[in-house]
């Protein structure tokens, strides 16, 4: 044995580590540290590029997908200042989304990360003639975000990545606040692709997903985009545009997640001809159905809390029968607003797009299985009671506005 093991033998800590395994444990870290730093599966900072929208289009006479990709700088290399990210569009085309995606990818210098992609928007004609290739390519594509949200647009999606923000964000981040802000008026959607492709199977409803749209600034000649209304999937296609008042009806009727945060504003005209503006937030929902002679009927009831914001004439809202006229206003009002959105969803759209269909299959599972096979006939036809209930929780900082006698 050499001298200098038997020194290193000697010398051992308190837990019996001997000199000569603590300088084995160094160099073994040493040699990780210096395999790791030499690796070429590390990317380098300067070498990727951070994807934070993509833009799929479809041609229908070429039968061509068009993939587009809003890239990100994650730090800056030119001579540009440091508060800015150099942003760029790129685009490709191709026979598949997947082949066109590849193609995007091989003419840019850089390595581009899809983590960070938060919409994918899809064309109106995308939508209408392969949205189940489309569907099927971001359901796959594990480097994509199931939490990413698709959005529906009319005319060429790829256009949209180019438009600026009102906001002077970056046009993902200006869209994710619109998500955020939206939520409360209940008038827009915005479904994740998880949710999206578990509503995309079904035959016997339809559903309601995102649209944005470009808008024109009201202090400016520049165009933006702004998400607000619809896109009806029925079948696995596009099937028509729904108006932001739809929407409300629709986050209205939907599960407790989607509208239990919504609080939206209205203007009511009374009978006697006040006119009073309100804030709603809704409380309670039940929906019941039955079946009378092998037809569906169906029963929905509303509860709502209101605030009063103002009035149009002198009126004093501390009298309780004053407060009671002004409820059933508001209550009339709710119940013709949805009952005209429940009549463009069946007699225009004709399509079961709040899940009707999913109902009578779990509470009428029996006669469900006679009504499926009829359910495009059945459901225009189905007669649909609304009741609303509101409720004036407060009424601002006053409670009285009257002149002193």
């Amino acid at each position: 044995m050499h001298p200098l093991d038997n020194n290193l033998i000697i010398f051992k800590g308190r837990n019996g580590i001997s000199l000569r395994n603590i300088a084995r444990l160094i160099l073994a870290c040493f040699c990780v540290v210096s395999i790791a730093g030499c690796s070429p599966d590390v990317n380098e900072i300067s070498d990727i590029a951070l994807v934070t929208a993509t833009a799929i289009d479809y041609n229908a006479e070429t039968k061509k997908f068009s993939f587009s990709a809003f890239c990100v700088m994650p730090s800056n290399t030119s001579q540009e200042k440091t508060s800015t990210l150099t942003q760029w569009v790129s685009s490709a085309t191709g026979t598949t989304p997947l082949d066109a995606a590849r193609k995007m990818r091989s003419r840019v210098g850089k390595n581009l990360i899809f983590q960070h992609n938060k919409f994918f928007i899809i064309s109106e004609s995308a939508a209408r003639h392969a949205l189940y290739e489309v569907v099927d390519y971001l359901s796959r594509k594990r480097e994509f975000r199931l939490t990413a949200y698709p959005i529906i647009a009319p005319g060429q999606a790829s256009d949209k990545l180019k438009l600026g923000t009102e906001s002077g964000d970056m046009l993902p981040n200006d869209l994710l606040g619109q998500v955020r802000n939206n939520k409360l008026s209940g008038q827009e959607v915005a479904l994740t692709i998880k949710d999206f492709v578990d509503l995309f199977e079904n035959p016997n409803r339809g559903f309601v997903s995102g649209r944005i749209m470009i808008k024109s600034s009201e202090t400016s000649k520049k165009k933006s985009l702004i998400m607000t209304g619809g896109a009806v999937i029925y079948k696995q296609k596009f099937a028509g545009w729904v108006e932001g008042n739809d929407v409300l009806t629709f986050n209205t009727l939907s599960k407790r997640k989607v509208w239990k945060d919504i609080e939206f504003n209205d203007v009511i005209h009374s009978k006697n001809g006040s006119e009073f503006s309100a804030l709603f937030h809704e409380k309670d929902l039940e929906i019941h159905g039955d079946v009378q002679n092998g037809s569906p009927k169906m029963s929905v009831y509303l509860k709502y809390t209101a605030s009063l914001e103002d009035v149009n004439e002198d009126s004093d809202i501390g009298d309780s029968s004053v407060i009671l006229q002004m409820e059933q206003a508001a209550s009339r009002h709710l119940e013709k607003k949805i009952n005209k959105s429940l009549a463009f969803f069946q007699k225009k759209l004709k399509i079961d797009v709040l899940g009707f269909s999913d109902y009578y299959s779990q509470y009428h599972s029996k006669a469900w299985r006679t009504m499926q096979k009829d359910w495009e006939t059945l459901y225009p036809m189905i007669p649909i009671q609304v009741h609303v209930t509101v409720l004036f929780e407060k009424s601002g900082m006053t409670t009285s506005i009257q002149e002193e006698s």
